[in-house]
C-alpha cells in the first residue's frame, strides 16, 4: 500500500501570541523560527491545479534567514531568477512567511504557526505515524491531534491552499495542503 502524506494547513481565527502561549501551556516549545522569501516560477498554466499540481509546476527559490543561521547570499538568488526569466520563466507568487515550530521531545514533526503575507496565520501540521492511514483519516486524526494541544478545530472544516489562495486573490480550501 502507498503512504499518503496529509498535511493540513488551518487559517486561524486569534494572533500569534495565543498560539504561542496556547502551545506552551500545552507543554509544547519553540523550536525554531525564520523569516521565508518564497518566490515560485513557471511555465507552465497553473488554472485549474490542485495545490500540490501548483507546487510541482513551478520551481521555487527560497530565502530563509533563521535565528541563529548564517544569511543566504541574495545574488546568488538573483543571479538564478535572471537565468529563469531568460529561459522563459515567469515569476507567480512572491511570499513572505514567519514561521514558528513547535515541539515536544516526543514529537516527530513540528508544529508550525506561519504568518503569510496577504493570507494571515496558519497552522500546518502532518504526522509520520498516520501516513498508513487513508486521507480522510490521517486529516481526522490530525485535527484531533492539534486539537490536543490547545486548538479548537472543526473537522469538517478544509484547510487553506496558500498558492490556490494566492493565484486566485480569494481563499481557497482543500483537504489535503499536500494533495494531489
Amino acid at each position: 500500500m502507498t503512504e499518503i502524506v496529509v498535511e493540513i494547513g488551518m487559517k486561524l481565527d486569534k494572533n500569534l501570541i495565543y498560539y504561542h502561549d496556547l502551545l506552551t501551556k500545552n507543554g509544547l516549545h519553540l523550536d525554531y523560527s525564520c523569516i521565508t522569501h518564497d518566490i515560485y516560477y513557471t511555465k507552465n498554466n497553473l488554472e485549474g491545479l490542485s495545490e500540490s499540481q501548483m507546487k510541482n509546476a513551478c520551481i521555487r527559490l527560497r530565502n530563509s534567514n533563521g535565528i541563529n543561521k548564517e544569511k543566504q547570499n541574495e545574488d546568488d538568488l538573483l543571479k538564478k531568477e535572471q537565468e529563469l526569466v531568460s529561459e522563459g520563466y515567469k515569476k507567480v507568487f512572491d511570499t513572505i512567511k514567519i514561521d514558528f515550530q513547535y515541539c515536544n521531545s516526543t514529537m516527530k514533526s513540528k508544529i508550525q504557526i506561519q504568518d503569510i503575507k496577504d493570507i494571515g496565520l496558519v497552522v500546518y501540521y502532518d504526522n509520520p505515524d498516520y501516513y498508513k492511514y487513508s486521507e480522510e483519516e490521517q486529516r481526522i486524526l490530525l485535527i484531533k491531534e492539534l486539537n490536543s494541544y490547545g486548538f479548537n478545530l472543526n473537522e469538517d472544516d478544509l484547510g487553506l491552499d496558500k498558492l490556490r489562495t494566492l493565484y486566485y486573490q480569494k481563499e481557497m480550501y482543500s483537504i489535503n495542503q499536500n494533495g494531489k
